[in-house]
């Protein structure tokens, strides 16, 4: 049986993003994002920056606007080579606070539309959104994934030893759905309750 917390089913976007307020929605995300030339995504680890981040890209994809996707962590901290700044090209760039200072000025200065997420504000920059942890977000996504989720105390533990951090969160659920498989627990079984 394939384990629904394989990264293959939650990482780079592939579940939707979840708004923790039903005042919020994407579509008053993205026109707030259109008044912006330069606009940040802020928040901590594992609280879906990216998933938003590549939730916004896509739309722009779909309207028919030009984009340019970079990502950016510990391994990979340098502008490619081919990057080149064109007025009709809005920049999405995931990990900016990654990129030297010089490249983090040039993109601000030089791209026409650049949105970017980082887990520390940039002083200069507006916020377009704020990421937070939410355990009721965190509960969501878990009933979205498997049709009867572990109990609400168990998905508490295992998103407070994460700190909030979903990412983490869903590598432990792996082991969790995979060790209930081969000793055939429960925790997973259709007679657990739902949230």
């Amino acid at each position: 049986m394939v384990n629904p917390f394989s990264t293959k089913f939650w990482a780079d976007g592939a579940i939707p993003f979840q708004f923790a307020q039903p005042s919020e929605s994407m579509e008053v995300l993205l026109e707030r994002a259109r008044r912006y030339s330069l606009c940040q995504i802020i928040g901590p680890h594992g609280t879906g920056k990216t998933t938003l981040l590549l939730a916004i890209c896509r739309r722009y994809e779909a309207s028919g606007e030009k984009v340019r996707h970079l990502f950016f962590n510990d391994q990979q901290q340098r502008l490619p080579d081919d990057v080149v700044l064109r007025k009709d090209l809005t920049f999405f760039v995931d990990g900016f606070e990654q990129l030297p200072t010089l490249s983090q000025l040039w993109l601000c200065l030089g791209a026409t539309r650049l949105i970017v997420t980082t887990h520390h504000p940039l002083w200069f920059v507006p916020i377009l959104y704020r990421t937070q942890p939410q355990f009721s977000v965190f509960v969501q996504i878990v009933g979205q994934m498997v049709p009867n989720p572990p109990e609400e105390s168990v998905l508490r533990a295992v998103y407070d030893r994460a700190g909030g951090n979903v990412r983490t969160a869903f590598f432990e659920l792996y082991d969790i759905y995979a060790e209930s498989n081969v000793d055939n627990s429960d925790i997973f079984s259709p007679s657990s309750p739902q949230h």
